[in-house]
């Protein structure tokens, strides 16, 4: 399977002015190399298994590495996913502050409860009627 050429890849993503253009040509570069990565992942787990050696395979032996090698480029690919739908989420949908949300309903609250009247108010130690 030949490698793709990725070069116009990286000239659209410098190209790109914003966040939803750069997740176009992120998925497109994603959707381009996925057959490729797809097949190197089935190649290495396919290695790692060869002879049945990767039964009772010690931990960092050559079929244990193998299936790493094969897991991580998975990894990677969702990875590269995440990364483009946080990077719309952020611009196009921010998580709001938290901060000024807790202000605002505590200024609502005290806006809106009323007074109890002075003289009225049971405090520790004194008794409720």
């Amino acid at each position: 399977m030949p490698v793709p050429d990725l070069s116009p890849y990286a000239a659209a993503l410098d190209a790109a002015e914003s966040p939803a253009e750069f997740s176009t040509v992120l998925n497109a570069l994603l959707d381009a190399v996925r057959p490729f990565l797809n097949e190197a992942i089935e190649r290495l787990a396919a290695t790692a298994t060869w002879k049945g050696q990767n039964r009772g395979a010690e931990p960092e032996s050559p079929s244990w590495l193998l299936r790493g090698a094969a897991s991580s480029i998975a990894s990677a690919l969702a990875m590269a996913s995440d990364a483009d739908l946080k990077i719309l989420r952020a611009h196009y949908d921010p998580s709001p502050d938290l901060r000024s949300l807790a202000q605002q309903a505590r200024a609502a609250h005290a806006a809106s409860a009323p007074l109890p009247p002075p003289g009225q108010q049971p405090g520790p130690g004194r008794p409720r009627r």
